[in-house]
């Protein structure tokens, strides 16, 4: 019998490998819908006053957003109502570790006096490569929106 020496074994080693070796989330053709579908989710949450949920479609618990949970649920608190419309999403893109969409948006945001205000832009969603549900959901990584002017 042969004996094989024990090795040391660096964990970080081990992890990168496993995400270099990973294999990347399909792009399908639902891809696009999904991550709409995301935005949707995060307008809801906020017409709803749901601001816990809303923080939670942020990238990296929320972090992705550079707030606070307070600070995020603070900048809405003259919004009473809020509409979004979704344009049609790009197609996914690599990224390193996973992919990313743009999702264009129209928003419309009621203010506690009855004003409205009116926002474009687009959102980037982010989904990493990473094996599971969870990590493979889109969730978003940044906004874009200017303020229009009437």
């Amino acid at each position: 019998m042969e004996l094989v020496p024990i090795v040391p074994v660096d964990p970080d080693a081990i992890e990168a490998t496993q995400a270099a070796t990973s294999p990347a989330p399909v792009a399908t053709a639902t891809s696009g819908p999904e991550a709409a579908a995301v935005v949707q989710a995060y307008y809801a949450a906020i017409g709803s006053r749901d601001y816990r949920s809303a923080y939670g479609l942020w990238s990296d618990g929320g972090r992705a957003s550079g707030q606070s949970p307070e600070q995020f649920a603070a900048g809405f608190a003259d919004t009473r109502a809020v509409e979004v419309q979704v344009g049609a999403s790009g197609a996914p893109e690599a990224a390193a570790g996973g992919q990313y969409v743009r999702v264009p948006v129209s928003v419309v945001a009621t203010q506690a006096d009855g004003s409205t205000r009116r926002f474009a832009g687009q959102y980037t969603l982010r989904r990493a490569a990473a094996a599971g549900a969870d990590a493979q959901a889109w969730r978003i990584a940044s906004a874009e929106l200017r303020e229009e002017r009437l």
